[in-house]
């Protein structure tokens, strides 16, 4: 894969990393009491599930695209050595 690919990578991990941090701080507007009793409560725990999930897959797609990356570079320096 390419640096570009690469680095397009762990940009879109990044973005899903602040989606989660903003899904925590900005969403005060579902639980107002717009759905009662049971509704709101199953309101809460998708507010809760969600931005977890988007913390933890931002995370590893960052760093898996950092992880390709440094492994393309380390690809290139032993193609180097193997031409000379």
């Amino acid at each position: 894969m390419s640096s570009a690919g690469n680095i397009i990578k762990m940009l879109i991990g990044i973005v899903i990393l602040v989606a989660g941090i903003v899904w925590y701080s900005g969403l005060d507007w579902l639980s107002r009491g717009i759905f009662p009793g049971f509704l709101k409560e199953l309101i809460d725990l998708i507010e809760g599930s969600v931005g977890l999930f988007l913390l933890f897959v931002g995370l590893i797609v960052a760093w898996m695209g950092y992880d390709d990356y440094k492994m393309d570079k380390e690809m290139a320096k032993e193609e180097k050595k193997e031409e000379k």
